[in-house]
């Protein structure tokens, strides 16, 4: 009996220690001077809640939306003393169902000031083709549906905007509205003042992406359509519109 109690315990101590150590391994805790910072992007349009269903009116002209896709990347979060922490080879895909997306681990703190770019660096979106074919389909960078990427030699889609517009004034949408932004000279950066306290539990930052500010100044029923090199003049509208189109939610 005596034998078998210690079998009984070793066998115990065995299943104990091998299910403590891939418990260890899956959740790998975050330190607790550390904070993971998350990004939330609430769409609407002119203040109303972003809805592929609904029809719209902006600048006087009938609109319905049907995908808004972009990416963030080049981001960096400031120091009230202007010390810049930078969080390198990261990209999100933000699109109006992704929800809060994890950006990176950061000291406890203050944080003044967050900066991002929306589009792709110009060494990423001039990537080869094995870069491009090559990555993780969980990478954001990777072949997307609907498609993010012009083809993998000229780059990246930063930003699209699809839908329809009406463009004989019965506040039908008729005709297919489709901005879409790439090449370098589209890149926009974004600056936020956040005065963001960093704290376990107090690492998600929320903004606001309106799409009627991102059409601002824009004849809808007669500019609707730019692949950037096709209609400049209104890729070049539609990229400086970004600068107002985003603002940061304070708590």
């Amino acid at each position: 009996m005596r034998s078998n109690k210690f079998l009984f315990l070793a066998i115990f101590s065995v299943i104990a220690m091998a299910f403590s150590a891939c418990k260890n391994d899956d959740e790998q805790p975050i330190p607790e001077d550390k904070v993971m910072v998350g990004f939330e992007f609430d769409y609407v349009v002119d203040g109303e809640a972003y809805d592929t269903s609904k029809v719209y009116t902006i600048n006087g002209t009938a609109v319905k939306f049907s995908i808004a896709n972009f990416y963030v990347g080049g981001i960096t979060f400031m120091s009230e003393e202007g010390v810049p922490t930078e969080v390198t080879d990261k990209y999100l895909l933000v699109t109006p169902e992704a929800g809060m997306q994890e950006v990176s681990e950061l000291e406890k703190g203050h944080y003044h000031m967050v900066r991002f770019f929306i589009g792709v660096d110009p060494a990423t979106n001039s990537q080869s083709e094995t870069d491009f074919t090559s990555r993780d389909a969980a990478d954001p960078l990777a072949l997307q549906f609907p498609t993010m990427h012009w083809s993998w030699n000229t780059g990246y889609k930063f930003i699209r905007l699809d839908g329809k517009v009406d463009t004989d004034a019965d506040g039908i949408p008729d005709a297919v509205m489709s901005l879409h932004l790439g090449n370098d000279d589209m890149l926009k950066t974004l600056e936020f003042v956040t005065h963001k306290d960093l704290d376990p539990g107090e690492g998600d930052m929320h903004f606001e992406f309106d799409l009627a500010k991102a059409l601002a100044g824009i004849d809808l029923a007669q500019d609707h359509f730019t692949h950037v090199d096709d209609f400049p003049e209104l890729a070049t509208t539609f990229r400086d519109n970004l600068a107002t189109a985003f603002t940061y939610e304070h708590p």
